[in-house]
């Protein structure tokens, strides 16, 4: 009895236009937010990246044993294959259109 009644209820109709309205806006905020977070990973994984393969370790250590003296170094000389100046991992998104020259 109650769900007969519960559907002959038309105090909450929603007309079809505006549902499918509000499914498109919510779809479309998904779809940005999804993007958006995929934009974020790959940015963060580049940075990852650039961050360890520019890891330094070089060390010199010199102590005195009694009348031994002893010194220990590396020094790495490797300036990396990075170029000066450019944004860490950034993503480049100036694509030109097609036809433009």
């Amino acid at each position: 009895m109650w769900l007969h009644e519960l559907w002959n209820d038309e105090s909450g109709v929603l007309d079809v236009s505006s549902y499918i309205f509000f499914v498109t806006v919510i779809c479309l905020g998904t779809l940005c937010g999804w993007v958006t977070i995929r934009d974020q990973v790959t940015q963060e994984l580049g940075d990852l990246s650039v961050a360890m393969q520019n890891i330094d370790q070089p060390f010199s250590l010199n102590y005195t044993l009694g009348t031994l003296v002893v010194s220990a170094s590396f020094i790495d000389n490797d300036a990396g294959d990075g170029v000066a100046g450019a944004a860490p991992a950034g993503l480049a998104l100036n694509v030109p259109g097609a036809g433009e020259d």
